[in-house]
């Protein structure tokens, strides 16, 4: 197999255009119907043929949620420290948990799948006006459906224990904001390395797995020990799942600050993985 290599000025030119948001923006604005079709032909081929339909999208982390619920709270008996209102009893470390676990499934289905995305799409890379950085976009907003059916439970949950929402809900929206830009950054970083080191997925997959044990989710972070915490609390998906407990379980209002800062690194993470997907594109052909 032979890889032309692109000439030096085109890829730097790729790379300083891919770091535009403006001419970031314009280009998907310009492919939000090739998008949407994709988006929605990705959602529903999770579910074509099978019975229970889109129940499955909640069948997966209910299991989950129970086992590491009966895990931590009924064998080790760990509880929520710091959270008003649900940060004591089985109930209410399943919510808080449920809500990490809905939002890590987004960055983790999305990015898991991102290695074997190309390679599986070699129809589309054939294709020279095929936008195929549309493709990690598209399994994003696919998770991020089912994530909204899981986040629609907790509410939920909340709800029936305590009698009434927190009208904070309405902010727990802007928590997708940064988890888009960061997951986005991720997949458009790792595409194109999948496409030329095919065991990408299996180190992927393990890294994910660490990754998960990583932020904040099964503990909070007021448990991690003073040397670790400062270094955790770097973790760009911390402050998304925080906002989410703040606002839809503990009726609190958001980390403005916090919530700034992620959003901005998140922004940088994007376009620097949008840029060099789109400076390396070309060599996509010759590869697969």
């Amino acid at each position: 197999m032979v890889v032309r290599r692109p000439r030096a000025g085109s890829f730097w030119s790729g790379l300083l255009a891919g770091l535009s948001p403006v001419a970031f923006a314009r280009h998907f604005g310009r492919r939000r119907e090739v998008l949407a079709t994709f988006a929605r032909i990705e959602f529903l081929s999770r579910y074509h043929g099978a019975q229970l339909g889109f129940l499955w999208g909640l069948v997966s982390p209910l299991a989950t949620l129970a086992v590491y619920t009966f895990v931590f709270s009924v064998v080790f008996k760990a509880r929520w420290a710091g959270g008003a209102g649900h940060d004591g009893g089985i109930t209410g470390y399943a919510l808080i948990l449920f809500t990490g676990l809905a939002i890590f499934e987004v960055f983790a289905g999305s990015v898991n799948r991102t290695p074997r995305l190309l390679t599986e799409n070699v129809n589309f890379i054939k294709k020279v006006l095929f936008p195929l950085e549309i493709l990690p976009v598209g399994i994003l907003c696919a998770a991020i459906l089912e994530s909204f059916i899981s986040l629609g439970l907790v509410a939920l949950g909340v709800l029936i224990t305590t009698g009434s929402l927190s009208w904070t809900i309405v902010f727990a929206p802007l928590a997708y904001i940064p988890l888009t830009m960061f997951t986005l950054g991720i997949c458009w970083l790792l595409a194109p390395v999948g496409v030329f080191l095919k065991d990408l997925g299996n180190m992927v997959a393990v890294a994910v797995q660490l990754y998960f044990f990583a932020t904040p989710i099964l503990y909070p972070l007021s448990a991690v020990p003073e040397p670790y915490r400062r270094l955790l609390a770097l973790n760009p998906l911390h402050p998304v799942v925080d906002h989410l407990r703040r606002t839809i379980i503990w009726g609190q209002m958001p980390d403005w600050t916090a919530l700034a800062l992620v959003t901005l690194a998140s922004a940088l993470v994007m376009l620097a993985g949008y840029a060099f997907f789109m400076s390396v594109k070309r060599l996509f052909a010759d590869a697969v």
